[in-house]
């Protein structure tokens, strides 16, 4: 089975009028990112006219574009570093629209003429991350210290593998296969971002116990390449598998977790860009912004989510 992977165009379904991040792309000048849910889209339509009816409104058009007459600022991190931009546009997608059942806001970020003079405006066609709020900056992204081929990644990915099942509940299994370097394979494999001197490391690795069962044991780590500083950004989960699906997980559970790259957050955080497939029910799958240190989801994402 290969993993639900896309353009992560959409952002947080957010259930009040703020949001602190959203995530999306770059289009040469401009950053698009968007947001799903319906109060967010009532409260931020109202707050840039001064009027109700978007509900109403969106019965009658699919679409329907905002300029903001007000200044608004934000910070578009992406793998280049940070840009400061300011919204230009708001378009708000009626419901279904977007293979999402609800409202989603698309928020158009404009970078300054020339770019940044730190040349951390994105090029085209990249995953962003918009800081929505909080004062916008700009840096550049630093060069990772710590790299490796891609055989010392595949080293690594299977002994952060091998720590989690020790991590995770349940009797000791072993491991069915080696794992691969791939981000799209849905089990046996994994993949590792470095940033600064550490590396995160995404996995979903097949282990067989005693009884004859078969699991997953997925999560996401950031560790030095010893494995002494290994910090648990997804802690490690282990789903039962039938068929190669996760079973007898509750509801909302049962996910497996590829790590899709790295950018920088606010005050010298960083935020690692994570999708969580859900493989009982494809709508719960989504596309997340993670802050490495203190695990808290800045940004997320119908995974799904396609606007026109």
């Amino acid at each position: 089975m290969v993993l639900l992977i896309g353009l992560l165009a959409g952002a947080c379904a957010s259930s009040g009028g703020t949001q602190p991040g959203a995530i999306g792309w770059s289009l040469g000048g401009e950053a698009h990112v968007f947001v799903a849910g319906d109060r967010y889209a009532r409260d931020f339509y109202r707050e840039l006219t001064g009027t109700g009816g978007l509900t109403d409104s969106l019965t009658r058009r699919e679409l329907i574009a905002v300029e903001a007459r007000k200044p608004r600022s934000a910070t578009v991190v992406s793998a280049n570093g940070a840009a400061p931009a300011r919204l230009t546009l708001a378009r708000f997608h009626a419901r279904g629209t977007c293979g999402y059942s609800g409202i989603v806001t698309e928020l158009v970020l404009a970078f300054p003429p020339g770019g940044t003079r730190s040349g951390t405006t994105p090029p085209s066609h990249v995953t962003v991350v918009a800081l929505l709020d909080g004062s916008p900056f700009a840096g550049s992204a630093a060069a990772p210290r710590a790299t490796l081929t891609r055989s010392g990644t595949r080293d690594l990915i299977n002994r952060v593998a091998q720590r989690a099942e020790s991590a995770s509940r349940g009797s000791r299994a072993t491991l069915i296969r080696q794992l691969l370097v791939d981000a799209d394979q849905a089990a046996d494999a994994g993949e590792a971002v470095p940033f600064g001197t550490r590396h995160a490391v995404g996995f979903r690795a097949r282990y067989a116990t005693a009884d004859s069962d078969t699991v997953l044991v997925t999560g996401i780590a950031v560790t030095d390449l010893e494995l002494r500083e290994l910090h648990w950004v997804v802690r490690p989960q282990r789903w039962p598998l039938r068929g190669g699906m996760i079973t007898g997980a509750r509801a909302g559970g049962g996910k497996r977790y590829s790590l899709r790259g790295a950018v920088p957050g606010s005050a010298g955080s960083t935020l690692l860009l994570v999708n969580e497939i859900a493989d009982v029910s494809v709508r719960d799958s989504r596309a997340t912004a993670v802050d490495v240190d203190t695990r808290r989801i800045v940004a997320a994402q119908p995974l799904a989510l396609r606007c026109p």
